[in-house]
Parts: C-alpha cells; sequence; structure tokens
C-alpha cells in the first residue's frame, strides 16, 4: 500500500462511524505506513487510531500506539515538528487512560504520569493537568487528603495552551466533590455546565449524567427531572460515553423510575457482552445497570426478561464482573477501598418514590416484595382488616376480602357470607347480572345467620343493581327491603346506621329523579337519628343534583358539609371526591389559588386510599389550575406526576399530559426538555388528539423539532398539520401561519425551491385574511428563496420589486410606511449581490 493509497484509506476512515470497524481499518493502515518511509504519514495515521481509540470507548489500546508515537517523535523531531501540540495533548488524554485503568500496575501509571510531566516541563507548559490525574489517582486510593491537595495544587497552576477546556475540569472538580460526598460543592462546579454557559464536545453530556442523584438528594428536583430530559438523549447508544448511561439507570433505579430504566438498559443490553471496552467506563455502566437490577429484584421482579436474559440472573452475571472489576483496582492500590466505595454505590437505597419523568412504554407487575422479618398475616388478622375496611367504606375492602379468599381456608360461616357480598361488588361495574344473583346468595347466607342488617343491606343493593340495569323489579325489590328494614328499626333489630344504609339504595331513583325534596326529607331523618356518615352522603347527593342544575351557590355549601362530616368521621377518602368538584367550582369562578388549594387537599385526602381513576383526575384538575396561571414549570411537574397516575388507565391522558408538559417546556424556552418528551410519544400522537386537536399537537411538536435544528422532521409536522385543516375555511389564518412554519424548516431541509413554494402558499392565505404584514414578510421570503434557487436571478427579483409595488400601491399608513422601506432595502441588497457577481 503506498502512501497515496494510505491517504485515501484516512480519508474514507473519517466517514466511517465511531467503533471497532473503524479502528480496525485504522490498524491496517498503521502497519502499512510503518512499512514504509513517510513518518510524518505514518504519525498522521496514529493519531487518527487514537482518537478512534478515545471516542471509540477503547482507551486501554492507546499504550502501544502512543508508545509508536513518542519514538517517531524523539527520532524524527523535525519531520513531525507540526504535530508537536497534537502529540504532547493525546499524551495527555493516554496517561489519563492508563490512570483509570487497573491492568495498568500503579508503578507503569507512575511512569507514565512522569514521562507526562517531564515532556511537559521541556516544553513550557503547566503541570495543570498532571496534578489533575495525581488526584485522580489518590481518590481511587481512598487517600481523600491527597486527592484534595493535588487538585488544589491543580487548580492554583497556570492555565496554558494544554489545560483542558473548562467544561472537562469543572467536571473533574465537581466529581471528587460528588466522590467526597459534598453534593453542594460538585453542584456548585458544575453550575456553569448545567446552565449551558459553558460545553465542548462532551459536555453538558457527563455532567448532566453525574448530577443527577447529586440534585436530588439536595432537593432540586426539577432540575434532576430536566437533566434527565436533556442529558440522556445526548448519551444514548454513544460508546465513549457509557459510564454515563450507567448514572442514568442509577438515577432511575432510585427514583421510582424502574420502568423507564427497563427501557433505557434494553436499549443498551448489547453492551452488557463487550467484555473488551474500557475498563473505568464498563465498570461504570455496569454498576448502574446493578443498581437498577438490584432495585427490580427488591420489588420482586426476579422473573422480569432484559435481553432475553431474567433479572436474577442478569444481576448475578453482571455483579461477578463488578466484583472481578474492582477486585483488580484493589489489588492495583494494595487495599480495598476501592470495591467498597462500589458495593456501596450497589447497595444505594431509594431516594424517591416517585419523580415523574413522562410517558412509558414498559409496564412492570405490581411489587410483591415483602419486608423481611414482618410476621405473617394469619387469616383471623386478614378478616378482621378486611371487615374494618367495609365498615368504614373504604375504596380497598374489595381487595381486601380479595386477600381473605386467596387463603385456601374453609371459612366460617359468616366470614362465607362476607366473602360472597365482597364479591358481589366486584362484579357490579363489569357484570352487573352476575353482580346481582352473588349479592341474592349473600342475602340467602346472611338470613341463615339471623344477621338482619347484612341480610336487608344485600337485597336492597341487588334491587338498586337491578334498576340500574332498567329492570322493572328493581325499585320494588328495594322498597321490599326498607319495609323490612322500617320494621326491623321498630322492633330494635337493626340500629339506626343499619336503617340508613338499607335506605340509601332508594337514592339511585330520586337521584335520576333529580328529586331535591326526597334528599331534604332524608337528611332531616339521618339529622334525627344522628347518623354524620349518612348525611354526608346524603348532602354530596343533593350536591351533584344542584350542580346538574347549574345552581351552584346552593351545591357548594352541601358539598363543604359533606367534606366536614367525611373528615369528622374518619372516612377523607370521601372527602376527596367532594373537595375536588369544589376546586373546580373555584377554577370556574376565577379563584385559582383557592382552586389549587383544594386540589392539593383532595390529592391528600384521597391519597392511599381513593380509586385511581380519582386520584389521576384529580392530578389532571391541578394540571388546568396551574395552565391558568402560566406557571409553566410547575405545569411541568404536575403534568407528568397525572401521566403516570393514567399510565395504566388510559393512554389518551398519559399521553396528553405528557404533551402538557412538552409545551410548558416550550414556553419556558426549554426546548431541549421539550423534544426528549414529545420523542417518547410522537409516534401515539393521534390517540389522544383528533381533528384541529391533532393539527395544534403537530405545530407544537414541529415548533420542537425545529427548535432542535431537526428541520426535515419539523416541515413535515407542519405539512400533516395543515393538510388536517386546509378545507376548513374557519382555520385559514391557522393554516397561513403553518405554511410560514414550514417555509422555514424547508429552507434548512428539502432547500429553498420547496420553502418559495411554502412561504408563497402562507403569503396567499394572509392576502385572504387581509393581513399586511405577515402577507409581506412571508412574500419577501418566498422572493430571497427564488433568488437563491436559480441560477438566473431574475424570479427573486422581480417578485421582490412586485412586493415593493403593492406596498406603494396600497393605502398610507404608519405599518405600510415601515414595509415599503423594508422591502426596498431587501431588494436593493439583491441587486448589490447580482452586481457583485
Amino acid at each position: 500500500m503506498n502512501a497515496e493509497e494510505i491517504r485515501a484509506g484516512l480519508a474514507e476512515c473519517d466517514r466511517l462511524p465511531k467503533g471497532r470497524v473503524k479502528a480496525e481499518r485504522l490498524e491496517t493502515l498503521a502497519e502499512a505506513a510503518r512499512a514504509g518511509f513517510d513518518r510524518k504519514l505514518e504519525a498522521d495515521v496514529l493519531l487518527t487510531l487514537v482518537r478512534s481509540y478515545e471516542y471509540g470507548g477503547e482507551r486501554d489500546r492507546l499504550p502501544v500506539a502512543f508508545g509508536r508515537i513518542l519514538k517517531i517523535y524523539d527520532e524524527f523531531p523535525l519531520e513531525l515538528s507540526s504535530h508537536t501540540h497534537t502529540i504532547h495533548w493525546q499524551l495527555k488524554w493516554m496517561t489519563y487512560g492508563l490512570v483509570r485503568n487497573p491492568a495498568v500496575p500503579l508503578a507503569t501509571a507512575e511512569r507514565w504520569l512522569g514521562e507526562l510531566e517531564s515532556r511537559y516541563r521541556q516544553r513550557g507548559y503547566s503541570a495543570r493537568p498532571i496534578l489533575s490525574f495525581r488526584s485522580l489517582l489518590a481518590e481511587y486510593r481512598g487517600d481523600r487528603a491527597e486527592a484534595e491537595a493535588m487538585m488544589d495544587a491543580s487548580l492554583a497552576a497556570e492555565r496554558d495552551e494544554m489545560a483542558d477546556c473548562d467544561a472537562c475540569e469543572r467536571n473533574d472538580w465537581g466529581s471528587l466533590r460528588a466522590h467526597l460526598g459534598d453534593d453542594e460543592g460538585a453542584l456548585e462546579h458544575w453550575a456553569p455546565i448545567l446552565d449551558g454557559e459553558r460545553h465542548c464536545m462532551e459536555e453538558p453530556h457527563r455532567v448532566l449524567a453525574k448530577a443527577l442523584l447529586p440534585l436530588v438528594r439536595t432537593g432540586r428536583i426539577d432540575e434532576a427531572r430536566s437533566a434527565f430530559l436533556r442529558g440522556y438523549p445526548m448519551v444514548r447508544l454513544q460508546p465513549g460515553l457509557r459510564e454515563a448511561v450507567g448514572f442514568h439507570l442509577e438515577f432511575c433505579a432510585l427514583t421510582g423510575n424502574e420502568a423507564r430504566g427497563v427501557e433505557l438498559l434494553a436499549e443498551h443490553v448489547a453492551w452488557l457482552d463487550e467484555r473488551g471496552a474500557d475498563t473505568a467506563p464498563r465498570l461504570g455502566f455496569l454498576s448502574g445497570a446493578a443498581v437498577l437490577l438490584r432495585r427490580l429484584r427488591a420489588l420482586g421482579h426476579d422473573g422480569l426478561t432484559i435481553g432475553g436474559r431474567d433479572a436474577a440472573g442478569l444481576s448475578a452475571e453482571i455483579e461477578a464482573e463488578i466484583a472481578e472489576l474492582a477486585a483488580k483496582y484493589d489489588t492495583r492500590h494494595g487495599d480495598t477501598v476501592f470495591g467498597a466505595g462500589v458495593e456501596a454505590r450497589l447497595s444505594s437505597p431509594p431516594l424517591l418514590a416517585s419523580l415523574p419523568l413522562g410517558a412509558v412504554a414498559t409496564r412492570l407487575p405490581a411489587p410483591v416484595a415483602v419486608e423481611a422479618g414482618l410476621p405473617e398475616e394469619t387469616f383471623t388478622s386478614l378478616v378482621a382488616e378486611a371487615r374494618r375496611l367495609s365498615a368504614a367504606n373504604h375504596p380497598g375492602a374489595v381487595a381486601a376480602w380479595s386477600r381473605v379468599a386467596a387463603r385456601q381456608e374453609e371459612p366460617p360461616a359468616d366470614v362465607a357470607a362476607d366473602l360472597a357480598r365482597a364479591a358481589a361488588l366486584g362484579l357490579a361495574a363489569e357484570e352487573p347480572p352476575a353482580a346481582v344473583v352473588a349479592m341474592l346468595a349473600a342475602a340467602e347466607l346472611y338470613r341463615a345467620l339471623a344477621d338482619t342488617a347484612r341480610e336487608l343491606q344485600c337485597r336492597s343493593a341487588a334491587g338498586a343493581m337491578l334498576a340500574a340495569a332498567g329492570r322493572e323489579d328493581g325499585p320494588g325489590m328495594v322498597e321490599r327491603a326498607v319495609a323490612a328494614a322500617e320494621k326491623a328499626f321498630a322492633d330494635g333489630v337493626l340500629t339506626p346506621a343499619a336503617y340508613l344504609r338499607v335506605r340509601s339504595h332508594l337514592r339511585h331513583a330520586w337521584f335520576a329523579a333529580e328529586d331535591t325534596a326526597a334528599f331534604e326529607a332524608e337528611l332531616a331523618l339521618a339529622a334525627a337519628l344522628d347518623v354524620p356518615e349518612e348525611i354526608a352522603r346524603l348532602n354530596d347527593g343533593l350536591a351533584r343534583i344542584l350542580l346538574g342544575r347549574g345552581e351552584t351557590d346552593a351545591a357548594r355549601p352541601a358539598l363543604e358539609e359533606a367534606v366536614r362530616l367525611a373528615l369528622e368521621t374518619g372516612r377523607p377518602w370521601e372527602a376527596a371526591d367532594r373537595t375536588a368538584i369544589l376546586a373546580q367550582l373555584a377554577l370556574e369562578a376565577g379563584d385559582p389559588a383557592e382552586a389549587e388549594t383544594l386540589a392539593l387537599r383532595a390529592a391528600e385526602y384521597g391519597r392511599g386510599a381513593a380509586e385511581p381513576d380519582l386520584m389521576a383526575a384529580i392530578a389532571s384538575l391541578r394540571v388546568e389550575i396551574l395552565q391558568r396561571q402560566d406557571r409553566h414549570l410547575d405545569v411541568v411537574a404536575a403534568a407528568l406526576e397525572a401521566a403516570g397516575l393514567w399510565s395504566e388507565l388510559a393512554e389518551p391522558d398519559t399521553l396528553h399530559n405528557t404533551f402538557i408538559a412538552a409545551r410548558a417546556y416550550q414556553a419556558l424556552d426549554r426546548h431541549d426538555e421539550a423534544l426528549s418528551l414529545y420523542d417518547q410519544v410522537a409516534d401515539r400522537i393521534e390517540i389522544p388528539y383528533q381533528g384541529v386537536s391533532l393539527a395544534g399537537a403537530r405545530r407544537s411538536l414541529g415548533d420542537a423539532l425545529k427548535a432542535g435544528a431537526r428541520y426535515d422532521e419539523a416541515a413535515e409536522q407542519y405539512l400533516q398539520a395543515a393538510l388536517i385543516v386546509q378545507d376548513d375555511p374557519r382555520f385559514t389564518r391557522f393554516l397561513a401561519e403553518l405554511s410560514w412554519s414550514a417555509g422555514e424548516a424547508l429552507e434548512y431541509s428539502a432547500g429553498p425551491d420547496s420553502a418559495a413554494a411554502a412561504y408563497a402558499r402562507s403569503a396567499a392565505l394572509w392576502k385572504e385574511c387581509d393581513a399586511l404584514d405577515p402577507y409581506v414578510r412571508t412574500s419577501r421570503a418566498a422572493a430571497w428563496c427564488r433568488f437563491e434557487c436559480t441560477g438566473d436571478d431574475d424570479p427573486g427579483i422581480v417578485a421582490m420589486r412586485a412586493v415593493v409595488a403593492e406596498l406603494e400601491a396600497a393605502p398610507a399608513g404608519e405599518e405600510r410606511a415601515a414595509l415599503l422601506e423594508d422591502t426596498r432595502y431587501q431588494l436593493t441588497q439583491m441587486l448589490r449581490r447580482v452586481s457583485n457577481t
């Protein structure tokens, strides 16, 4: 292979992606160059190979290649003089890789540090990076004092051309503080990177990952969410940043995002078998995966399959390799400090129960972990708990009876009756006919037990189920049960509460007939009998009838009384829905602050008890309240929380709330976070939205894609949105805006020819709307595109002159004058460009 062929091969390698294939091709070229006589060409190839190793995650291979570079440099200094800076720069990074590689003996690492220090001194370079590397080596050995002293010395040393960029240095400073347990100090060093003031090729990628848990531990939850949403797309599937992916996995594991963590690990499962990757970044990636797998196993997901392997087996396999790698560091350093630090990381407890990050495609089974040391629940204790919940009308009663039924024991007759009633209640929503049969069967069991109260409650409930299904015999069954209850109550067999519970099934008919008089009469009876829980429910029913009639002023006191009594009787879950209605009323009355207070109370009342769909609805209500106040950052958190609550219930609501969060980020000009959320759900955009709502969603997505410089995708979204509304004259302005946006995106993607057509379409629509300013702006944009896309300049100039002529003929006015002046100026610019060519 001659020199020209080698140079051609180098040019070809520039177009190859980072990875083993590229490195192998460069290794072949390096051998060919070594066989020739052009030492500068050989250095060119070797330096390219070194960069390939560095960015392809193969830093362990650097010493051999770099040893050859130094040998050539020392033997042929004049030939390689143009490479002096590059060689010393790459020597620094190669030495860094040796410090991090446990396969390199400590003495060898120290020798290379000395070599680096000597060569830098000879060239007059600062010792700043060498001192930083010595700090890292001391950190590995667990010598805190030495690590801090070396870092302080590095910071005090002069910055020169061999110093890392400010972003990379700050990464190192913060990493040391984080390793020493100083989260605040780490975040202070990282602040300019997190804020976007400092950046480079690998920053903020790495710092965003490292900062995730320190941000959580210091209570900066919104910033932690942002760091994840911004950072993960930057490091995803990047072999040279696999350590950062490990931090993202760990973050998911410790913030209630185990399902998201499984998605991330599945995307990178091929990395698990890449044992030839650099040790330090591989260990970082594996450690993050191990934290996630330990968390999954703690939640009872040993059998969960990831990349064809179950979590238990994969966890054992990974932890065995982690132990092996950590032992190499400890062997090199002659202690157990490094391994102890790794194990401490793997044993980290969860930091948050939940930190919503958006829609998740993966669904994990319900956690089934049992805390060690707790006594096993007895059948008797399970029955007692189920009866307690039933007596309190707790939403968890049916599930509690299911736990009783799961015990393979022959239940006593009274428990069998309770189980039958619970089973009937469980069937009521999905299988009403079967529920009626089951409820009547339970009534018979109670009759055999001479439990008149529960027997009549079951018969009354069965009648109400029949009535709700439209059966004519339903109301009669309820009335017969109520008549029997009246006699039993008069005879002292039923308590006032039991009597009113039988009567409660009359309310279905009253509610259907909007019979407020019946509710008021029953309220008087409940008050006379002093049964506060029934007074609360009757006030609730009365309020809902009044709300249905639009009588909100009359309904509000009834709801407030229902809430007060529910709380007084120890039934906060019954207050949740009622308080949420009060919150909605406050919002409609124009008092968002009061609405928010009530919505938060509603969520608190229902937490851990109310039905999931109610809790999700309350969360969505809070999102609406915050939107009305333009509190965009609060909207993000609330909408993502709502998306998480809806995730097991309704996909449209999950996606809609994720879109709301993305739009809120857009309103804050935080386009990276917005686009990260949109990317999660963009392929399902038609599930929550149809018609003009879908067009609006596509426009928002297009805006985010355009802000992220993904112009071809943005143009597609604008054009898809335009197709939805193009035939509806009500949306002419909207269509004009979409065409304008499409033109802007097409300029960067398809080119000026396609953009000109979109701008011209927009201009025609603005003209229909008699909107002069946007009409002129889009007409000028179309003219410029025509000017740029033809070999002949005339079409663009002719189009711009036409805009000038239109403005000259338009009625005088301040707007017209400003537009005319600007358009004449742009025409002049066109003509000057033509005259200069």
